[in-house]
């Protein structure tokens, strides 16, 4: 795995979300109660961007169709035989890094 740097923590303000480009893939970002979790940006049923998609504590809603997916864990709430890619996050100064 590599580490990358995605953000700066005021970037991404608790309760919020951020899409972000790593190595050639869709990233999404969250910040949960200030702690930062990271999952593959594309929804599964359709494509939206979950990063554009609206956070309810840990609970991201795709814009596109309403899909929901826990960004903890990356467990799909509509059909638990989804799950979204996450990535280990940490936080190194004012910078947030995932590993990938």
């Amino acid at each position: 795995m590599a580490s990358y740097t995605v953000a700066k923590i005021s970037e991404i303000p608790e309760g919020d979300c951020k899409s972000v480009t790593v190595d050639g893939e869709a990233i999404a970002l969250f910040n949960v109660d200030g702690k930062f979790y990271a999952t593959e940006d594309t929804c599964k049923h359709r494509g939206g961007s979950l990063g554009k998609g609206t956070l309810n504590e840990s609970i991201i809603t795709c814009p596109l169709h309403g899909w929901t997916y826990d960004v903890t864990n990356g467990a799909c709430e509509m059909n638990p035989q989804v799950k979204l890619n996450t990535y280990p996050v940490t936080v190194e100064g004012e910078t947030i890094v995932i590993e990938k």
